[in-house]
């Protein structure tokens, strides 16, 4: 691991500030923190700089420089902070479906898998899913705001499924437990970054969990949603998108 890259402070990015242990509690308390501190954003495609999957890169981006990332940044570097706790964890590939519940290629998407006593999913970067880790057993769970169903197949993965009214609900990815290097997600996050098909390349995102529901820019849009209240104000300007990113998620395009 680089020299440069401090617990401390990692722990001080995403507000967590009890000590840290090794059990489910913390594991579930750290991954909370993450997803209501670090937004998942893929501005450095809207700003047209490449970036890539060098583990002190992300660190410097993400809490030197109090950015967010997506799903390869997010998930790689809280992995990190993990293993550094001690927490037993592996990188793995997840295939998300699109809205027509259409399966995507492998390594379309990161997850971490970890294991304490029990066996979870943990997921940082998909941007709005579950706020706490996912224990892998059949049957539903409630991460307080969404229900989540995981179910397992003969192949050996599980699909992972949430329900925003508790009765519908939608495929989000399906994912294995077995470990993938890093390397693998080199291609396609370049990719995410270049095609002209990507979804990145076509939007701008920057979406944070709040206390009370969530804060989201997309395009033009800056969008609040708190428990069953919603608020939508046009973003006009590159200056206008500035000071929003300041405003609402402390952000600063350096």
């Amino acid at each position: 691991m680089d020299h440069q890259y401090d617990k401390r402070k990692y722990l001080h990015r995403i507000k967590f500030e009890d000590r840290v242990h090794v059990d489910d509690q913390t594991l579930k308390d750290l991954h909370r923190h993450h997803v209501m501190n670090v937004p998942f954003e893929n501005l450095d495609i809207h700003y047209h700089r490449l970036f890539d999957l060098e583990l002190s890169n992300i660190y410097r981006k993400v809490v030197d420089n109090s950015r967010g990332g997506f799903c390869y940044e997010l998930n790689y570097l809280f992995s990190s902070l993990l293993k550094a706790i001690g927490f037993s964890t592996k990188i793995i590939s997840s295939r998300t479906f699109d809205s027509e519940e259409i399966l995507g290629p492998e390594f379309d998407h990161m997850s971490i898998y970890v294991r304490t006593d029990k066996d979870y999913i943990a997921d940082v970067g998909f941007g709005d899913l579950f706020v706490h880790p996912l224990e892998i057993k059949e049957g539903v769970q409630d991460d307080g705001r969404n229900l989540f169903l995981i179910e397992s197949n003969q192949r050996e993965e599980y699909t992972l499924s949430m329900s925003s009214d508790s009765l519908n609900f939608k495929k989000k990815y399906v994912f294995s437990l077995k470990e993938v290097p890093v390397a693998y997600f080199n291609e396609p996050c370049f990719d995410k970054q270049t095609n002209p098909e990507s979804y990145f390349v076509k939007n701008t995102v920057c979406t944070l969990a709040t206390e009370s529901g969530r804060v989201t820019l997309f395009n033009d849009k800056l969008i609040r949603k708190s428990y069953a209240e919603r608020s939508e104000i046009s973003i006009l300007s590159d200056l206008d998108l500035r000071i929003q990113l300041k405003e609402n998620f402390n952000i600063e395009i350096r």
